[in-house]
């Protein structure tokens, strides 16, 4: 017998890349989409609220920002400071292609160590990505790099 193994490939490269100004509506979309599919793994969507109105906007701007580009147009993107991962995001139709973690090699050579990250205790997805990149559970809710 023949055993058949289909994969989906993307074809389009992937590019990572700093954030640029003029990325900020399609990183909008990108949080939005994936914040709100967080909080739903989390049972937190009562926390969501879209990129523009969130209490931590200027947080998230004064961090270190890569977005991962297909086709000109951004579907995720990481952002950290010394020694902590803030946010890494990846639009649902992208996810599964290895963009979260051309974005976690991306930033892991800039994080201080020991970095951490908090991480909804329920998203193993998540958690798997971390673990495959050397972070460790320290608590249910933070993982860390030494």
């Amino acid at each position: 017998m023949f055993q058949i193994e289909i994969r989906l490939v993307m074809s389009e490269e992937v590019i990572i890349r700093k954030y640029k100004n003029t990325d900020y509506v399609q990183l909008c979309e990108v949080h939005d989409e994936a914040r709100m599919q967080e909080l739903i793994v989390g049972n937190a969507v009562e926390l969501y609220a879209p990129l523009e109105e969130a209490i931590y906007k200027e947080e998230l701007f004064s961090e270190t920002i890569y977005v991962a580009e297909v086709n000109s147009h951004v579907v995720g993107f990481i952002a950290f400071r010394k020694n902590e991962l803030g946010y890494i995001y990846v639009l649902k139709e992208y996810q599964g292609k290895g963009i979260g973690g051309k974005l976690l090699d991306t930033a892991i050579p800039y994080l201080k160590r020991p970095a951490f990250l908090e991480v909804f205790p329920t998203n193993i997805r998540a958690k798997g990505l971390y673990s495959s990149r050397g972070f460790v559970e320290e608590t249910k809710e933070k993982m860390i790099l030494k």
